[in-house]
């Protein structure tokens, strides 16, 4: 969650990182990955969220 709260996108959170890896903040930064997974899923000011894309939200809209 703190990736999604970040409000200057500093962080990232790597899905396959062993404990206390060494990470190079300036490769994050030239690849965009920094702030990546709120971009993704559309959280933040000024952009368009993705939940409604997604079959569980759309099945529970239906059932309504």
């Amino acid at each position: 969650m703190c990736e999604l709260y970040c409000p200057v996108d500093a962080l990232y959170v790597a899905p396959q990182v062993e404990p206390l890896a060494e990470v190079d903040e300036d490769l994050l930064k030239e690849a965009g990955l920094l702030g990546s997974y709120r971009r993704n899923i559309g959280w933040g000011r000024n952009l368009t969220t993705t939940a409604q894309k997604d079959s569980t939200y759309q099945l529970l809209k239906r059932m309504k």
